[in-house]
């Protein structure tokens, strides 16, 4: 889903718009699963909090590509972020930015 950011408003502001992009990020229960357990499994950075792909795809009942595809639009939302060693990829949740949208979207 492409957002629209050419309208102006007194109404919307360019936080609405990080709070739209996570909201997209969230839209499916798979993502929703996968956040949670990132959350669950690792409370911030460190070399013992962080998992692989291959970890994902234990964990869940999907192949590695559909894994892929989902970690990737929330690596774009910025709730997934990388870490690199070797030839491997590690992810581990970013925890503020996942604060900010509940906090966002309290009344």
């Amino acid at each position: 889903m492409r957002i629209r950011t050419d309208l102006s408003s007194e109404y919307i502001n360019d936080k609405d718009y990080e709070v739209a992009k996570v909201a997209n990020a969230l839209a499916h229960p798979l993502r929703v699963a996968l956040v949670r357990y990132l959350a669950e499994k690792n409370n911030g950075k460190g070399v013992d909090n962080i998992t692989c792909n291959k970890d994902l795809v234990a964990m869940f009942d999907y192949s590695q590509s559909t894994i892929s595809q989902h970690v990737k639009i929330l690596k774009e939302a910025g709730l997934f972020l990388t870490e690199s060693k070797d030839k491997f990829t590690f992810y581990y949740l970013n925890a503020s930015l996942l604060k900010d949208f509940a906090n966002a979207l309290s009344i």
